[in-house]
């Protein structure tokens, strides 16, 4: 049931309207004291205040003033027997839900009640699904370059600026543009993402403006773009420094304009989008080499937030370290409270040069290789070793077969660490009998007492 705050000093107009909304199945409660309305309102739940205009010691405008202040989600309905439109103007301009009169008919009453309601529920709702999306996306860095980080986030969201992100591979721009999103006023409304280097060339003005039907072969049907999904909402550019010369003009008269062109259209139609963009290039190197234009440049980089990146900023490495574990821990389900110290100490040293996507990958794999609930330094060692190897794997020129000899060989010397040379223990975590242990460990000449002399 919902309950409904009633504030008027007429006791009599409080009882009937309380017999009438009991009636409805409303639960109300009503006093005639306005000054002990923030109390109550502090201390039990209500989904709506009936207020009354007029009061003795304190006007009802000042008292909505100060509920709307420290309970903005709680819808506040005036109700006045001495109604004019200056009042009414000035209590829907302080944030009151509607203004009614003393005296109206029973439906419009109930129906206000009921749209008043719904209104905190949506409130409620969207408040629970931002606190959901930046728990999602949410941030971590102790460092002063993070912290600055977070302060610009914070300045620029409620704004419509447009804002440049930059950082290497694995920073996490999208993060950023995503946290500017859900603080923003669209944060309800549309977050479409643009992988700039991802779309062929010949497709990019159908996937940023749409098509109509039949404007080319395989136009099959009316098609909208990424600005028109994005509507109301945000456009977030990836890779912004991978668009062709052509598009970039293209998207530069639509940043000027605000309208785009769909391919086959007639006309043009009005795009209320708010643009982020991001890119691990330097950009003004390509101004000079005639790869990227100038004046989109500009039109770009009204607010600028740079990311430096893991190596730089090595004090964040423990909290998201810590965050990670406790993430996959829960999504694989496994009783881990934490990492080993010597564990930690092999990840704060390490350079990271795939960045925080290169870190969240190890961390995954360190908890699902774990066998206790402390990750141990043996098994960090495995997980980042995999990752390590990553930029062999892509510019040599193995064969199959001798890639693969080579990853086995890396996961067996790992194993053989983790295991301390217990083969017992080895062979029961590969899987496998102790004879083809002992086979392969021979093959690739591996023994403890070869690790721990290296």
């Amino acid at each position: 049931m919902y309950h409904i705050l009633a504030i008027d000093d007429d006791l009599n107009f409080l009882d009937d309207l309380s017999s009438l909304l009991k009636f409805h199945n409303y639960v109300t409660r009503g006093i005639n004291n306005p000054h002990k309305a923030l109390s109550l309102l502090n201390k039990d739940k209500f989904h709506c205040v009936l207020l009354d205009v007029q009061m003795p010691g304190m006007d009802g405008i000042s008292l909505l003033e100060q509920i709307k202040e420290k309970h903005p989600t709680i819808p506040v309905i005036m109700i006045s027997g001495q109604s004019t439109l200056a009042i009414a103007v000035k209590a829907i301009k302080q944030g009151a839900f509607d203004f009614l009169e003393k005296g109206a008919d029973l439906d419009r009453l109930l129906i206000t009640l009921k749209n008043a309601i719904a209104h905190y529920n949506w409130l409620k709702e969207r408040r629970l699904l931002i606190n959901e999306l930046l728990e999602n996306y949410q941030m971590i860095g102790q460092s002063k370059a993070m912290q600055q980080i977070f302060n610009q986030i914070d300045f620029v969201a409620p704004t419509d600026s447009k804002v440049l992100i930059t950082g290497e591979t694995g920073t996490g721009k999208e993060l950023i543009a995503r946290a500017i999103q859900l603080k923003s006023n669209r944060s309800t409304r549309p977050f479409v993402r643009i992988n700039c280097a991802a779309i062929p060339e010949t497709l990019i003005e159908s996937v940023f403006f749409g098509h109509k039907k039949g404007s080319f072969t395989g136009a099959i049907k009316d098609q909208p773009g990424k600005f028109e999904l994005a509507d109301g909402g945000t456009l977030f550019l990836d890779e912004i420094g991978e668009l062709p010369l052509y598009a970039q003009a293209k998207l530069l008269n639509v940043l000027q304009d605000g309208e785009i062109e769909k391919i086959g259209a007639q006309k043009t139609q009005k795009v209320d989008v708010r643009i982020i963009a991001a890119t691990n290039k330097d950009l003004m190197t390509m101004i000079k080499e005639k790869k990227f234009r100038e004046d989109l440049f500009h039109r770009l980089n009204v607010f600028h937030i740079h990311v430096p990146p893991l190596r730089e900023r090595i004090d964040d490495v423990p909290p998201l370290v810590e965050h990670y574990i406790k993430h996959y821990a829960n999504e694989l389900n496994k009783k881990i409270v934490g990492i080993s110290p010597a564990g930690m100490n092999i990840l704060v040293q390490y350079d990271w040069p795939g960045n925080v996507r290169m870190l969240r990958n190890v961390v995954s794999r360190a908890v699902m290789f774990a066998q206790s609930n402390v990750i141990s330094e043996g098994e960090v060692s495995l997980a980042l070793d995999m990752d390590r190897y990553q930029p062999l794997f892509a510019q040599n020129t193995m064969t199959l077969a001798e890639f693969l000899e080579f990853q086995e060989r890396q996961f067996l010397r790992q194993m053989l660490i983790l295991c301390n040379g217990n083969k017992q223990q080895m062979a029961q975590r590969l899987g496998v009998d102790r004879a083809t242990l002992w086979r392969k460990l021979k093959r690739y000449n591996l023994s403890m007492a070869d690790e721990q002399s290296q």
